[in-house]
Parts: C-alpha cells; sequence; structure tokens
C-alpha cells in the first residue's frame, strides 16, 4: 500500500459519497461529473488496497474499512479546510495578534475608543498594547511593535506616520507662576525659566524643551520625568516649568497648575506610527485609527 498519492481532493470525495450513500447526489454536491467521481474513488482504493463501498446499480454502502476510515477522513478534511480558513484570515488580517506600543498622554481620549472600535470590527485579533513612558517615545516602533500610537517628531528613517490629531502646545506653570493668569505666552516668556524634560536626549525631547529657539544654548533643565504624573508634580512644586500638549491640560488638570497656551509654537500631533513593512492587521489598525479620529473633529 502507497500512502504518498493521497490528497485532499480524493478524501473530500470519499467524504461525500459517504455522506450522500449516491454517486449522483455526491457528483452534484462536488460539481463534477459522475464518471469523474467513480474514477476518484476507485483510484482512491486502488492507493489503499482497500475497497471502501459496496455498490451495485442500485445501492452505495460503506464497506467495514469505509465506516472506519470515514471519522478520520472527515476530520482530515474539516482541518485543512480550516487550515486554509486561516491562512486567509490572517492575509486578510482579521485574525491573529497585534502588538500595540501607546505612549503615555498620546491620544488618551482616542484610544479606548479606537481600540474598542477595533476589536468589534476584528474580534479574532488579539491585541496586546503595551504602554511606554517619556524614556521610549519611539513606543516600540523600532523595537517590534506592530504598530504604534505616539507623538512626533521621532528622527527615524523609514517609520511610516498618519497624523490623528493636531493641538496647541501648553506651558505647565505652578499656579503661583507669574504667566499662571495668562490664557496665552510666548515661547520666548519661558524660555529662560527652568524646564522639566523627558529623561535621554534626541529630537522627541529637543520640540518639547524648545531647543530651536535657544540659539545653540542649552535649556535649564532641572529635573527629568518620565511620566505625565511625575511631571506635573514636580511643576505643581515650583521645581520648574514644562511644555506639554492642550490635551494634558484637559485630561490631567488639577489644582495648582495653569496651561496656557504658547501661542508662537507649531501645533503638536499625536500619529500612528506603522514599521516598514507593516502587517495586513497593523495597516487594518493604522486605518480605523485615522476613521476614528476623523469621526471626532
Amino acid at each position: 500500500m502507497q500512502t504518498s498519492g493521497v490528497d485532499i481532493r480524493q478524501l473530500k470525495a470519499f467524504v461525500v459519497v459517504a455522506e450522500e450513500l449516491s454517486f449522483v447526489r455526491a457528483a452534484t454536491r462536488l460539481h463534477v461529473s459522475q464518471p469523474a467521481l467513480s474514477q476518484t474513488i476507485r483510484q482512491f482504493e486502488a492507493l489503499l488496497e482497500v475497497q471502501l463501498f459496496q455498490r451495485n446499480t442500485r445501492n452505495v454502502a460503506l464497506t467495514e474499512a469505509g465506516l472506519a476510515l470515514l471519522v478520520e477522513a472527515r476530520e482530515i478534511v474539516n482541518g485543512v479546510s480550516r487550515l486554509v480558513r486561516t491562512a486567509h484570515e490572517h492575509a486578510r488580517g482579521v485574525r491573529g495578534s497585534l502588538n500595540i506600543g501607546f505612549l503615555i498622554g498620546a491620544g488618551v481620549d482616542l484610544m479606548p475608543q479606537i481600540l474598542s472600535v477595533f476589536a468589534k470590527r476584528y474580534p479574532e485579533i488579539e491585541l496586546v498594547v503595551r504602554e511606554y513612558d517619556f524614556g521610549s517615545p519611539h513606543a516600540g516602533i523600532d523595537e517590534g511593535m506592530d504598530v504604534s500610537v505616539l507623538r512626533p517628531p521621532l528622527g527615524l528613517p523609514d517609520i511610516e506616520l498618519h497624523t490623528l490629531v493636531t493641538e496647541p502646545c501648553v506651558a505647565c506653570l505652578a499656579s503661583s507662576h507669574r504667566l499662571a493668569g495668562e490664557s496665552s505666552v510666548s515661547v520666548y516668556d519661558v524660555l529662560e525659566e527652568p524646564i522639566i524634560a523627558a529623561p535621554g536626549v534626541g529630537v522627541w525631547r529637543s520640540f518639547w524643551t524648545a531647543d530651536a529657539y535657544r540659539n545653540g544654548l542649552p535649556a535649564p533643565i532641572v529635573h527629568e520625568a518620565s511620566t505625565v504624573e511625575t511631571e506635573l508634580q514636580a511643576v505643581a512644586s515650583e521645581r520648574g516649568i514644562s511644555i506639554t500638549a492642550l490635551s494634558t491640560a484637559r485630561f490631567y488638570a488639577r489644582p495648582g497648575l495653569a496651561f496656557p497656551v504658547i501661542s508662537d509654537m507649531p501645533m503638536c500631533e499625536v500619529a500612528v506610527a506603522l514599521p516598514p513593512h507593516p502587517s495586513v492587521a497593523a495597516r487594518n489598525f493604522a486605518e480605523l485609527a485615522m476613521e476614528v479620529a476623523s469621526s471626532r473633529r
């Protein structure tokens, strides 16, 4: 007996004939001619060297060997169907897992809705969300995350960015600060103030310490904060000021702090970032995030 030549077409033909116990009905169900189906079954029996059906001009019945084979053959056919379906679903980005990086404070109002809508639209995708602090502003997009929600600038080549939100920058001031009562200020009003900065170096930290306005001089950094909470706590305790986004004022405001808009700084952004050659699921997430963000404007 040789089994190396068994193919799924033969197994499927056997299962359908066994279920119908009629070559006519089985041929109709398989969309093949009755002679072609009969030939497939004969080839399968010859390959196994076993008679699977007893047949005459009026009846078709399973032999004992055929009856024993049916259970396993059906499992194999169904298993192959599941395999093909799973492969197609992964290729379409509707099954699998998705690793999402999230920079704290970036789109805090958007993320719950994005995740909720995505989970409803793609229920077979497992979402694994990892939060990153200010010490890792790239939110893992350069370290294996499938997609990340963060704040540019990044200074990373080949990263695809799609803007979700643009908003003003604000100065975060202690309520005792001389400018705390103002609704807006110039960046030059706070340029010489001691400032709270993110850990590390790079274009992201430089943006939030307003280095572009300092004519090459270093920012007077007095403290480093890796989270929104530690940043605001440092400001409230009068250790220095910080520069943040307007949404921070909305979602983290508390007594003892003021958030005047910085009128002459460029708008800051929340963006969804994709690595080179993103997965279909990651692309679907980015498109859905843009859809949700657009619906809220």
